[in-house]
């Protein structure tokens, strides 16, 4: 990631890389906030499901997925196959699939070598920052990587203190497991709230109404997919609206 960096900060931009790298990294620090007692309460959950600190680490290190990492060492810890877990793991990660293109759109221009690391560190939260700020001026690849960098550090490290923390909670594991489980959806129901304030939030509204609709008949990860497309869906018919209606 340290080379892609480097090659990054010679692509000509109107805002130097290297400061839209620091810049990105400054606007990561409330997902490094939420990140941290979330990544925490993963390294308790490893250690608690018969993993050891190193393979739990190892998870965070190279899934960086959230709430599939919980379920992935919940899936190991019932006894199922490394087959299924992934097969689970991937089909809850489906949505990412969307987050790309979209992000990919607003960028001020082609990512070039940072195109993988990018890809590596769009998660949900880093999603819902990047396109928030993108609603008033195009962001730069360099600015996202400060942000996915910051939400990987918080992630890594709050795994790490977790893990080798949680060896010795004893008892208290499942409290402090379950006391964090909030932190994650109040992070995002936060970055949530400031696309209401712009002109995103019917898209915001139709996502969340199907999706709750859908999970009355459907699993959470069907739901989810077809709330993000609905919201697809209506944002292109939105903006050609808007243009129609514009002077």
């Amino acid at each position: 990631m340290l080379s892609l960096i480097i090659r990054s900060m010679t692509h000509s931009t109107a805002v130097p890389a290297p400061f839209s790298l620091l810049t990105g990294l400054r606007a990561s620090l409330p997902l490094a906030i939420g990140y941290a007692p979330m990544a925490f309460s993963f390294g308790v959950v490893g250690i608690q499901a018969g993993l050891t600190a190193w393979e739990t680490l190892l998870i965070s290190l190279i899934v960086f997925a959230g709430a599939a990492q919980f379920i992935l060492v919940s899936m190991l810890a019932a006894g199922s196959g490394a087959g299924a877990a992934l097969i689970a793991v991937w089909v809850l990660n489906l949505r990412h699939l969307f987050y790309g293109p979209a992000l990919l759109s607003r960028l001020q221009h082609r990512p070039g070598p940072l195109l993988p690391a990018l890809a590596f560190g769009l998660t949900d939260e880093v999603f819902a920052t990047a396109m928030a700020k993108s609603a008033r001026a195009p962001v730069s690849p360099a600015w996202t990587l400060g942000v996915a960098m910051g939400a990987y550090g918080a992630w890594v490290g709050g795994t790490a203190l977790g893990a080798w923390l949680g060896v010795g909670l004893g008892q208290g594991e499942s409290l402090i497991s379950h006391a964090l489980d909030f932190v994650l959806p109040g992070l995002f129901i936060a970055l949530l709230a400031s696309a209401f304030q712009r002109a995103l939030w019917p898209v915001v509204a139709l996502a969340a109404a199907v999706t709750l609709l859908c999970s009355l008949f459907y699993p959470a990860h069907v739901a989810m997919m077809t709330g993000m497309i609905s919201g697809a869906l209506i944002r292109p018919w939105l903006r050609l609206r808007s243009e129609e209606s514009a002077p």
